[in-house]
């Protein structure tokens, strides 16, 4: 309260209050709806958004929020558009759809010396094919034992008695005692002696995550029982750190009875009792064998349950499954903020102990108390202001009658009154049966009430039935909203004491009734500010001007919290402040406004984000002489705890990522946190001692906001989810597997997700897993990123592949400068390493191999880093998933130097790309300078991407300089209407037609001329196609001898002209080529794909097949192009 009184006594001063100095938010076409209006209709879009309907149509919208949905629907993504005339006018939402093809033909034309190759391949892989089939005889379907380098239970042996701590120092054991759950030591131990699960709901700081499992180590060393206990956490960092201070509680040494095993490291023996773990490599060792991982295993301890991450809520399907067959199981859940209803639930209502944090008090203002304390105003908010005393004047009705009267009213002349019952009488009659008829009705009524005078409240003589109630009974919800807007009395009861919103409950759609319901809410909302006090009432004037101006919905009021920060700056009351902030730009915009407002050097600002310098979070955490402003994303949420802060100012804004399964396409929304989020940012200043928090918000808002964040599992790609449910139970379908989930996913997002596997050649047709899906369980990438790390063993360029698949599976290097102004130096120096290749890819090789140079030289390395905006540990990190998944390839396939023989060869590596990225592709359409892909017509390149050149605003000047017309990229994503490429590579036509598409198919009836007359041929293909006895009829595939003996017949006449034919790729990519050409293609895609088969099958490398050298004899009689050149010489 201390910092509002300093604003107060600014104000009045006679100081002139804060004005607004960002007029960018205060935009003319902006839609305004009041928030009991538009909070609503905000919520009917989110739970359309999460359903697994493809279409939402919506009745009865006033034409204000047809325009305010158009808009909120554009940002969203989705596609709308209103249909019909006047009341039948309705609105129509849907979601993005797929198109089936990507354009029309391109024409992709070989030129002679690559047909000559072609041909000359042909004898050979008709031989192939015979060695093939022998070769899958012999390999038959043996798997190929399964290797998964983090899985525990390869670690572990036979749980042991834990060894008694060694002498605790006096501060730890006092330290230890304080702690809340100190207090419930017994009770978790009798929970545990008669139940096999149970919840740990324990506010942050209860001491849960480090003193439950010493308390179950203890007991086990009391009794002299044998126990291990694996704890997973979400986040790396906290497996680490939490291991640390528990070993250290214990007095021994990290790696012996306490560990901690997380991606690319291990501190576990085999007699280790109690080890911290990530989600993620739990997860991991359930794949590997989930039934020799929990005989291993007698207390699982999942903590943090409250984040829903994916690997979270997967793994409770298998420890579900567990506890039926593991009686001796036990499971521990433990949260902060969660619905703990449903997790009991989801356990058979197993217990839950409450335990209280070590918090101090925080006291929270919302929005419209800052507005009110602290004097803030706008010219637009005075302006309203002035205005404000008429326009509700205008709103509420002429007396308040409203607010009491419950009866209808009676009309003076009783010939009106018997027509008007008549009415009443026949729309109710009628219903929903005779539409027509009772709009003439509805019609007759509204012109009695506009033209005749007659009360909109009129009811009928004997049963009370106003026009509200009749419209309600037939539902008619334009009718409903007309008579509401001409102050139609919701509070009216009929003879049997029934109001309109009972005939909307019972005879009416969702509509209807909720229009009566933000009318009976407006109701209560005048009867409160009746009730309210003079200062409530001024809150929710001021409240109401500032939404006026402000769409709090589309941004962040960046003046308001500078506002704030005046205020607390010059309170005498010490404490650093935390600013919670959605983004980069954001944080950026309001450092800048700081430093221009406040007199340097006399505060310091640290910037809390993922993708920024960790030197500040640091800063953050240390004291300052100054005061101390942080701004931050929301991984100040939980992750850290700062000693001295005293204020939160929390924006209510956070940018999340979801997935449209439909568009394949992730898109980055600015999106309300959930109420327990607001919780953990309020509590963030409670840690050490008593704080405030400011909430940009209003209390109204709060109450709309959803209870707990959206779970990951419904806003992620399932590829790799149904990859793993279909491993562990091979007879089940996904969607039945995945519907035991804590909150399933919807079907549409598992039968894109299967429909993605199937292409990508992952599951067959009926769902089982390929001998392709078997090997990418074993590795930890991304499905895509599998397969192309799989081809570049197979077309023997791994270690470029590794590099790039290496790169993508983890967080972005780069780091986004604190100055806004060098961002346009640090995009430079970032597509420099790209050179003139046109791709990302090659970047990040160049970036590779220049910081593999300098590594040799800490000091060469730190320079290197500061040069180009790099952060050294996410380089290390890169690295060392790099070495890692190197090591388990070279487990699983002998990688001598065969395997490296096109390393440098960009052709190759582009083609392992394509097979891998498949069916991330894009095509240029020149003539209109645009891209397209799939669903989307309109794409734009992120603005990171190499293939963006510094300089160019527009695809259409650079457009021209790209050597191919076709883009290979790793990831799509979307911000409100525009969609976005990242991580791009330029490829020529050949390798698409080579390698994407699961199906091939050739339509040869294109040409307008067809003529079957073998005189006029001066030219045909001869190809030896056998008979019915040789070893070709005998040994090859029926498709794959149809091929074969087709490309006999296929003729070229004297004018050099061949027939076309339209070659297919899934239906979605097609190409317009000769069919001598057409054929010849599917030849070696067939080609390949067999050998590919072997390969998979055989697990050994490809040093004696011949699929590299076909390809390699291919790919070396395209046209050279100095791009390639160049990419060649700088691999070597």
């Amino acid at each position: 309260m201390s910092a509002f009184t300093c604003r107060l006594q600014k104000n009045s001063d006679g100081i002139k209050s804060s004005k607004s100095k960002n007029k960018r938010n205060n935009k003319m076409d902006a839609v305004y709806l009041a928030e009991n209006e538009r909070l609503p209709l905000q919520q009917k879009i989110r739970e359309f958004l999460t359903g697994s309907d493809d279409e939402i149509v919506l009745h009865g919208l006033t034409n204000l929020h047809r325009k305010f949905l158009h808009q909120y629907a554009a940002r969203l993504g989705l596609k709308s558009r209103s249909y019909g005339k006047k009341d039948d006018r309705q609105m129509h939402i849907r979601k993005c759809r797929r198109l089936i093809f990507l354009g029309d033909a391109h024409a992709l034309g070989l030129s002679p010396t690559t047909r000559e190759v072609l041909l000359s391949l042909v004898p050979a892989v008709q031989s192939q094919f015979i060695a093939n089939q022998t070769l899958v005889q012999s390999v038959g379907c043996q798997q190929q034992r399964q290797l998964r380098g983090e899985a525990l239970s390869l670690s572990l042996g036979p749980h042991m008695v834990p060894p008694r701590p060694q002498r605790i120092p006096s501060e730890l054991l006092r330290d230890k005692q304080e702690l809340p759950i100190h207090h419930f030591q017994n009770e978790i131990h009798q929970i545990l002696a008669h139940h096999n699960v149970f919840i740990i709901n324990g506010e942050t700081g209860s001491g849960k995550t480090t003193q439950v499992p010493q308390y179950i180590l203890s007991e086990a060393t009391r009794r002299n029982r044998p126990c291990r206990i694996i704890v997973t956490q979400p986040r790396r960092v906290a497996a680490v750190s939490v291991a640390n201070r528990v070993a250290e509680e214990r007095g021994e040494v990290l790696g012996e009875t306490v560990g901690y095993q997380i991606r690319m490291e291990s501190r576990v023996c085999k007699t280790t009792n109690l080890i911290y773990t990530t989600s993620g490599c739990f997860l991991r060792s359930i794949m590997a064998d989930v039934s020799d991982l929990f005989r291993k295993v007698s207390h699982l301890i999942i903590d943090e349950i409250h984040e829903r991450d994916k690997n979270t809520d997967f793994t409770l399907i298998s420890v579900k499954e567990q506890l039926k067959l593991n009686k001796d199981l036990r499971v521990i859940l433990m949260s902060a903020t969660m619905d703990i209803h449903l997790l009991s639930k989801y356990f058979d209502d197993c217990p839950v102990l409450n335990v209280p944090g070590q918090s101090f008090n925080v006291k929270t203002y919302h929005l419209e108390d800052i507005l009110f304390y602290t004097g803030y105003r706008t010219d637009l908010m005075d302006k309203y202001l002035r205005s404000m005393d008429d326009i509700q004047l205008q709103n509420l009705p002429p007396n308040e009658s409203i607010l009491n009267n419950t009866n209808p009213d009676r009309l003076d002349d009783e010939a009106l009154q018997q027509i008007f019952d008549l009415l009443i009488e026949q729309c109710c009659t009628l219903g929903n049966n005779r539409q027509n008829e009772v709009y003439e009705m509805f019609d007759q009524m509204q012109y009695y009430i506009e033209s005749e005078g007659m009360s909109v409240n009129v009811g009928h003589s004997v049963t009370g039935i106003t026009p509200l109630m009749a419209a309600c009974k037939c539902n008619m919800p334009e009718y409903v909203r007309s008579l509401i807007l001409r102050q139609a009395n919701v509070s009216i009861r009929d003879r049997d004491g029934y109001e309109a919103i009972d005939y909307a409950r019972l005879h009416s759609d969702s509509m209807c009734l909720q229009i009566l319901t933000s009318s009976c809410n407006n109701v209560r909302l005048i009867r409160q500010q009746h009730e309210l006090s003079q200062q409530d009432r001024d809150k929710h004037r001021l409240l109401g001007a500032y939404q006026q101006q402000f769409n709090d919905d589309n941004d962040v009021d960046h003046d308001l919290i500078l506002s704030l920060l005046e205020g607390l700056y010059r309170s005498s009351h010490p404490g650093a402040i935390m600013v919670f902030l959605p983004g980069y730009n954001d944080i950026v915009h309001q450092k800048d406004l700081i430093q221009s407002t406040l007199p340097g050097g006399t505060y310091i600002i640290c910037i809390l984000h993922g993708q920024m310098d960790s030197k500040d979070q640091c800063k953050a955490l240390q004291t300052h002489s100054v005061r101390k402003i942080i701004l931050s994303t929301n991984i100040g949420q939980t992750s850290i705890t700062i000693p001295d802060l005293a204020y939160i100012i929390d924006s209510g804004k956070v940018k999340m990522n979801t997935f449209d399964s439909i568009t394949e396409s992730s898109q980055l929304q600015l999106v309300w946190i959930s109420q327990a989020d607001a919780c953990q940012r309020a509590g963030r200043a409670g840690r050490t001692q008593n704080g405030i928090c400011y909430r940009l918000y209003s209390k109204v808002k709060y109450q709309f906001m959803s209870q707990f964040s959206i779970p990951e599992f419904m806003r992620i790609p399932l590829t790799e989810i149904c990859l793993y449910a279909k491993i562990l139970e091979p007879q089940s379908a996904v969607q039945n597997y995945l519907a035991r989930a804590l909150n399933p996913p919807s079907a549409l997002s598992v039968q894109n997700a299967l429909r993605k596997l199937k292409i990508l050649g992952v599951l067959n047709n009926d769902e089982s897993v390929t001998e392709l899906g078997r090997h990418l369980v074993d590795i930890p990438l991304d499905v895509q990123l599998g397969k192309c790390l799989m081809y570049g063993v197979f077309l023997k360029c791994f270690d470029p592949i590794l590099t790039i698949c290496a790169y993508h599976s983890v967080k972005d290097p780069f780091v986004l400068p604190g100055d806004r102004s060098l961002q346009g130096q640090v995009s430079f120096l970032r597509k420099s390493f790209a050179g003139e290749s046109f791709s990302d890819h090659m970047g990040i090789l160049s970036l590779y191999k220049n910081y593999v140079a300098a590594r040799n030289s800490p000091r060469k390395v730190k320079e290197f880093c500061a040069k180009y905006y790099l952060s050294q540990a996410s380089m290390e990190m890169f690295c060392a998933i790099r070495r890692q998944i190197g090591e388990l390839m070279k487990q699983k396939f002998p990688l001598g130097p065969g395997s490296r023989i096109h390393n440098t060869n960009w052709l190759m590596i582009q083609l392992c790309l394509v097979s891998g990225f498949y069916p991330n592709v894009a095509v240029i359409d020149r003539t209109n300078a645009k891209l397209i892909c799939g669903a989307e017509k309109q794409l734009v390149l992120q603005r990171t991407s190499a293939l963006n050149p510094p300089g160019k605003k527009h695809l259409r000047e650079f457009i021209q300089q790209l050597p191919h017309d076709w883009i290979v990229f790793f990831e799509k994503s979307r911000i409100a209407n525009t969609c976005s490429i990242n991580m791009n590579t330029v490829v020529p036509p050949l390798l698409i037609a080579l390698q994407c598409g699961h199906e091939c198919d050739i339509d040869e009836d294109v040409s307008e001329e067809n003529s079957d007359d073998d005189n006029n041929s001066d030219f045909s293909v001869w190809v030896n196609p056998g008979n019915e006895n040789d070893n070709l009829s005998n040994n090859c595939d029926p498709a794959q001898r149809q091929l074969i003996k087709s490309l006999a017949s296929v003729h070229i006449d004297s004018s050099g002209e061949e027939r076309k034919a339209i070659m297919s790729l899934d239906n979605w990519i097609k190409f317009e080529l000769s069919i001598t050409d057409a054929k010849l293609l599917q030849l070696m895609r067939t080609a390949l794909r067999d050998q590919f088969q072997i390969f998979l099958y055989s697990g050994q490398n490809t040093t004696n097949s011949n699929a590299a050298f076909y390809v390699q004899k291919l790919l070396n009689s395209l046209r050279p192009m100095d791009y390639v050149k160049k990419a060649n010489e700088y691999l070597y």
